[in-house]
């Protein structure tokens, strides 16, 4: 008989691509949610998903399986709601334009699976929600503030890009290449100033509204980008090379 915590634990990692990443949105160890993996795979005599050291890649038994744990969950969790009558729970949030969302998956992953019933809407504004996701130096006054993560820059290019081999970038480099500008980045004019002290003038190839876009341009081969290093995740196309520059660090804060 199949037991919903073990589906629930399923679900989460087909979603979410690693054990790590499920048991800590579901606030248990790895071992734990391992176990509970493969009580599951023993239960239906059949592997739901193939490990390797890049994560976790479902089986056609586990694909299939996952559309109907959704089923089967959404059933649960609307008669859940209907008979303990929870009302809605409602967060406004706001992400600035070079935060990429998947960086906190697991965060969001749990707050959906704790909190079914949630609505959030997202501000166009970081004033005017009630959690921001945001670099420390735009917090929103009024706000307290949780440090979530520090990361350096690197200098994001195609892999068929002519720095693509180098070790290491400096300020100086950046003379002879072009950039996809991301001029709504917190310190983008620190960089502008930067950039004049070393005479290095900004190229600018193109200029994208958010980094998404700075990431799919530059996989295009429209230049290069000075990004945080974890966006790279994002876009297997690009290879990071280090900044020679110390003093950059993106910190995503979370603020209410």
């Amino acid at each position: 008989m199949l037991e919903l915590t073990p589906l629930r634990y399923f679900v989460s990692a087909f979603e979410m691509g690693t054990i790590s990443s499920a048991a800590a949105g579901h606030g248990i160890s790895q071992p734990s949610l391992s176990q509970a993996l493969q009580k599951l795979e023993d239960t239906l005599g059949t592997p739901l998903f193939v490990r390797s050291r890049m994560g976790l890649r479902p089986t056609p038994a586990g694909r299939d399986l996952y559309h109907h744990a959704q089923s089967i969950l959404r059933t649960v969790e609307d008669a859940e709601r209907r008979f303990r009558k929870e009302p809605p729970l409602h967060l406004s949030l706001y992400v600035a334009p070079d935060i990429l969302l998947s960086a906190y998956q697991g965060a969001f992953h749990a707050l959906r699976t704790s909190c079914p019933t949630l609505e959030m809407r997202f501000e166009q504004a970081a004033e005017d929600a009630e959690l921001a996701i945001v670099d420390k130096i735009c917090a929103p006054k009024g706000h307290r503030y949780t440090e979530l993560y520090t990361e350096p820059y690197v200098v994001a290019v195609a892999r068929s890009h002519p720095l693509a081999g180098q070790t290491k970038v400096s300020i100086e480099d950046l003379r002879s290449i072009t950039l996809v500008s991301r001029r709504y980045c917190p310190r983008h004019d620190a960089f502008l100033a930067e950039l004049a002290l070393a005479d290095a003038p900004l190229n600018i190839s193109a200029e994208a509204v958010n980094d998404q876009q700075v990431l799919e341009l530059t996989a295009l081969g429209f230049g290069a980008a000075i990004l945080p290093a974890g966006h790279l995740k994002m876009k297997s196309a690009l290879t990071g090379i280090p900044l020679e520059h110390g003093g950059w660090k993106n910190a995503a804060l979370a603020s209410r």
